[in-house]
């Protein structure tokens, strides 16, 4: 199998309330995607997420007989069409990745690889995906939330030493009352409040923090890359609003100093703060305010 190295870059046509069209070119190791709303990112990241997804592919939709049935009872009448694309790198290749959705359901599919005539096209394209290791595209869904997606704990070692990392950059940004733990089983939690009956034993969330819970994302990606000398590209989000300016600042830049030393290319989604865009150098997506009337 390939190991997806790089995404290069991605754009797409428009996605439900994200509906104006969208490019960018990415950084080999870090880069900051800005939108004005937090539901913009968590809808991006879908669409991104979708893109390397080998069971959502439908075809059978645009067929006349079924395509009125399908607006109506699976998409919607007001859906439209929806076409992304992705170029990436592996080890050996250059792919340009083009799929055009109808809501949720892939009904076109195309894979090029870049300086070749080879294109492989529908469900081929989608077998072709089976054959790669994919990035990893954390969204804000629970499941994702508290489990080790991107590299679980396999002896008490690296448990440990992702443990250490997380905790060590919380302190370095200066969320010192801050703690994080990981379980044997790969959930990451922090300590909470006292139970309902005042016991000493606190419990805990698993539902941590955005800052926070960033930081598990890369400590996972640290131990894969040096544990495997290689690590797929990530994309991961953060709610900007949880922290003030300078702790938002320190934490992206952490980030960036981070995925540089380890070679690692981890993307950041985060809700638009000017101060913080302009700081960062941030990809920044059309605004939505241009269109409200006064």
């Amino acid at each position: 199998m390939e190991s997806i190295r790089e995404i290069i870059s991605f754009s797409h046509d428009g996605i439900d309330q994200m509906w104006y069209p969208f490019s960018a070119s990415l950084d080999p190791y870090n880069s900051i995607i800005s939108a004005e709303y937090y539901h913009e990112i968590g809808e991006l990241l879908l669409l991104l997420q979708s893109m390397f997804a080998t069971n959502n592919h439908s075809p059978e939709l645009v067929e006349k007989k079924n395509m009125k049935d399908a607006r109506k009872f699976l998409v919607g009448e007001k859906r439209r069409r929806i076409e992304c694309s992705i170029i990436f790198s592996t080890d050996k290749n250059r792919y340009n990745l083009r799929r055009c959705f109808l809501g949720n359901h892939s009904i076109e599919a195309k894979l090029h690889k870049v300086d070749s005539k080879i294109i492989h096209g529908g469900d081929d394209a989608i077998k072709m995906l089976n054959k790669f290791h994919k990035p990893f595209v954390i969204t804000e869904s629970r499941l994702f939330n508290s489990g080790s997606s991107i590299m679980k704990p396999d002896n008490e070692f690296s448990r440990k030493t992702m443990a250490a990392l997380a905790n060590n950059w919380t302190k370095m940004v200066g969320l010192t009352d801050s703690r994080i733990e990981l379980d044997f089983a790969g959930r990451w939690s922090t300590p909470g409040d006292v139970d309902s009956f005042n016991s000493k034993r606190h419990s805990y969330r698993t539902n941590m923090p955005s800052p926070l819970r960033i930081f598990t994302h890369l400590a996972q990606a640290v131990m894969r890359k040096r544990k495997y000398g290689r690590c797929p590209p990530i994309f991961s989000t953060f709610n900007v609003d949880a922290l003030n300016e300078f702790e938002s600042l320190a934490m992206l830049d952490l980030i960036k100093h981070v995925c540089e030393e380890e070679s690692i290319q981890f993307i950041v989604a985060i809700n638009a703060r000017p101060e913080v865009n302009s700081m960062v150098n941030a990809i920044t997506t059309p605004r939505l305010s241009v269109y409200e009337k006064n």
